[in-house]
């Protein structure tokens, strides 16, 4: 199998290619090289994912789409998520459809349900609440991908990832984190997962009393190797210790008491 990863340079990107490149041949695209060299299973294009040219060359030949590329950040302003965040979405949805690809993989976010206050929060069945741009452009193309599959029947596997950094930095994140190894093991289940339809998993390693009930995971084959306990970041702040900017009572955290950016006036 073929598969064309978006924004393979970046952090997440960088960090499933070892592991996906095991069982995958990988066509990486991005704006710019990774920093890592690119391998023998591996093919490297460089384009934008708002360029409809760009596209449609990425997907040519690939069997699949495992879609990372988003622009992000407490101070990401809606006019500037729109080409990343929302055509580059529906791009990739179009051109994948019509080059005959067969799955599409999603990195979504779970900023898609921040602004949900962490009390008595239960993910099941929640409708969608984004605590900022970032996330509102998140549902967005969970909406996209949701159309795709439900109107056109292109298989349709969407990760709400928790927090990819490298280690956990707060006790928050500790409720949500993942190692690259897990992500990427979780993007090989939707990438290999017969008779997939439409499903929506959180990409979260084996953390305690987690903020997201993840049994739909564990169902499809998800079997967390790493523990968010065991890679605590070595200034690591427990609730009570984190500033108020950290937005401890929040579900999206910073995202959802950072100042939500106006939109630009016209007129």
């Amino acid at each position: 199998m073929k598969v064309l990863i978006t924004g393979a340079s970046g952090r997440v990107g960088s960090g499933i290619r070892p592991y996906l490149r095991r069982e995958f041949d990988l066509r990486l695209f991005d704006l710019a090289p990774p920093a890592e060299a690119v391998t023998t299973r591996e093919e490297l294009v460089l384009g934008d994912l708002a360029s409809s040219s760009d596209v449609r060359a990425a997907v040519r030949g690939v069997d699949a789409v495992l879609h990372l590329a988003c622009v992000h950040g407490l101070g990401l302003t809606f006019e500037g998520s729109l080409d990343a965040n929302y055509r580059a979405v529906l791009l990739l949805l179009q051109e994948a459809l019509s080059a005959g690809v067969q799955r599409f993989v999603y990195a979504s976010s779970h900023h898609v349900l921040g602004a949900y206050r962490q009390a008595g929060f239960d993910a099941a069945g929640q409708d969608a609440a984004p605590d900022a741009f970032y996330g509102l452009g998140k549902a967005f193309g969970e909406a996209a991908c949701a159309m795709y599959a439900r109107r056109f029947g292109l298989p349709m596997f969407v990760v709400r990832i928790g927090n990819a950094d490298p280690s956990v930095s707060d006790g928050r994140t500790l409720r949500m984190w993942t190692s690259a190894r897990d992500l990427a093991a979780l993007f090989a289940i939707g990438l290999k997962l017969p008779g997939l339809g439409h499903e929506v998993v959180y990409g979260v390693s084996e953390c305690p009393n987690p903020m997201f009930d993840n049994a739909r995971a564990f169902a499809l084959g998800y079997r967390p190797q790493d523990r968010a306990e065991e890679n605590l970041a070595p200034g690591f702040r427990p609730y009570g210790a984190m500033p108020p900017e950290l937005g401890e009572e929040w579900v999206g955290g910073a995202y959802a008491v950072a100042p939500l950016p106006r939109l630009v006036e016209r007129g």
